[in-house]
């Protein structure tokens, strides 16, 4: 009687190994590309926000800068109002607010929402004067401080004086949207919108009309309604003092004012 050979093979632990080195390259190179489309996305996110803020605040300005406000015979001022943000909401106290276990329907913790979130029009209306004098990028210090006029820190108040703030106002602050501002849905922004920080600078163009100026210099005269307007946006602005904040976005346009 003839004995059976079994000539199936098992893998070989050499074989094992470099298969599991394949795999395990693999599952790296994977896990590398889908933290990069990860990372990417995020970005992509935030510069379709920044470029939504951006547009807002171009609208706003063009409006502002056609209905000048007549303080004096002499002096005029304009309104700035961005719809949904606040100078004084902070992301942490609404966070502490929501998350810890506070009744919605109570109207002290109603009142204690809205005054974190301080979203009033009238509250975070500011008004502002433009610069007179000339950009020059080679002067600094208080010399440039007369060429440009920085938003929110410029804010006056609707007489003309400098407004009144609760601490610096550095930044215009993004709120959440109504329906999470009310209660009405439970879980935080997804998009993380109350994150998102920006203020802007409006100085005088350098730009020149065809006409000779008036002064026989010369030199063509200045286009005195045309001016630009420097938006920057933040993301997670820090108010510590000694803290240096970067915008992620920024961007040059032009408005023309009504004088």
């Amino acid at each position: 009687m003839r004995k059976r050979t079994n000539n199936r093979k098992g893998f070989t632990l050499t074989e094992i190994l470099v298969a599991l080195a394949i795999f395990a390259l693999g599952g790296t190179a994977i896990m590398a590309l889908f933290i990069t489309n990860l990372r990417l996305s995020r970005q992509a996110m935030d510069y379709t926000r920044a470029a939504e803020i951006t547009r807002n605040i171009r609208s706003l300005m063009t409006q502002s800068l056609a209905r000048p406000i007549s303080v004096s015979e002499t002096d005029t001022i304009y309104a700035f109002y961005y719809p949904e943000s606040s100078l004084t909401f902070t992301t942490d106290k609404y966070r502490e607010f929501y998350e810890g276990g506070k009744d919605r329907t109570s109207s002290r913790d109603r009142d204690a929402r809205n005054d974190i979130v301080g979203g009033a029009p009238a509250a975070n209306t500011v008004f502002f004067r433009l610069p007179k004098v000339m950009f020059d990028a080679g002067v600094s210090g208080d010399g440039r401080r007369q060429m440009v006029t920085e938003m929110p820190t410029d804010g006056l108040n609707s007489s003309g004086g400098q407004a009144s703030f609760e601490g610096e106002p550095r930044v215009f602050r993004l709120m959440p949207d109504p329906l999470r501002r009310a209660g009405a849905i439970e879980d935080l922004d997804p998009d993380d919108r109350m994150g998102y920080q920006f203020d802007f600078s409006v100085r005088r163009s350098v730009q020149r009309s065809s006409v000779d100026a008036a002064d026989g210099s010369g030199r063509k005269q200045p286009l005195d309604d045309l001016y630009v307007v420097h938006v920057k946006i933040y993301k997670g602005f820090e108010f510590e003092g000694n803290v240096i904040n970067d915008p992620f976005f920024e961007w040059d346009f032009y408005v023309n004012a009504a004088k």
